[in-house]
């Protein structure tokens, strides 16, 4: 009886550190940055909290076993994924005032991404996660990985039927976020374009591309500069909507 006890608690904890190790490896927190044996004993540490949560586990070693250890992983790659896309708002953000200013020739390739990603664009995340900070986002998404365990116990999957319809509006509203905060920027640069095709029509001798770029990043980054505050707002208060689309997505209706 002890034995059969053990190796229950023990499978148990394997599929919860499963879970947890899906979760840290797509969230953005703790971040690519971070080394490696922090994030596994990270996620060991959130398996152990949710332990008791968890109860103990029937199922027997065997093809069964890793079944489920597939559905651990796919329930807790879920909800980082709905945290990884709301922080994406900042990317959609970044990346779109980067084209709207001429920013985009200061790309450099990101390892920790796989990606080229612009200068501007990375202060603009490295800000969000800030922000996802202050507004508790991180806390609230860690509380969704561990109450995740009585939704979908453990050896179960998500409900994909569930997940998909909400994870695709998030990521629409995601979208909309990051767009909606960039349109004060594009609206200058596309006047500031119309009056240099203008000058360029009325003046052909003048060389206005040497100095349109310049008159561009200009007005670009006083813009940007002048609302940096309500965009961080606005991604705080997208970054609210976290717990209701996870309640909404892991609550079974």
């Amino acid at each position: 009886m002890i034995g059969e006890l053990l190796v229950g608690m023990a499978i148990t904890f394997a599929l919860l550190a499963t879970r947890m190790a899906a979760f840290v490896a797509i969230s953005p927190f703790p971040g690519p940055m971070v080394p490696t044996n922090i994030k596994v004993g990270f996620a060991l540490l959130l398996a152990m909290a949710a332990m008791p949560l968890a109860g103990v586990s029937h199922l027997a070693i065997g093809p069964q076993l890793v079944v489920a250890g597939m559905g651990e992983a796919v329930t807790g790659a879920a909800v980082a994924f709905i945290f990884r896309i709301g922080m994406s708002a900042a990317e959609v953000l970044g990346s779109t005032l980067a084209h709207a200013t001429g920013l985009t020739f200061a790309s450099s390739y990101d390892p920790t991404q796989a990606a080229t990603t612009d200068a501007l664009t990375r202060i603009i995340s490295n800000a969000a996660v800030l922000v996802a900070f202050a507004v508790g986002a991180h806390r609230i998404v860690i509380g969704a990985a561990m109450t995740s365990v009585r939704v979908v116990p453990v050896g179960g999957m998500i409900d994909l039927a569930t997940y998909m319809p909400g994870i695709l509006s998030w990521m629409a509203r995601t979208l909309e976020c990051g767009v909606g905060l960039a349109v004060p920027a594009m609206t200058v640069s596309l006047v500031v374009q119309a009056a240099l095709g203008l000058v360029a029509r009325a003046a052909p001798a003048l060389q206005i591309f040497s100095i349109g770029l310049a008159v561009s990043l200009a007005s670009g980054l006083v813009v940007i500069l002048s609302g940096l505050r309500d965009s961080l707002a606005g991604i705080a208060a997208h970054l609210m909507n976290l717990g209701g689309i996870l309640e909404s997505i892991l609550t079974p209706s």
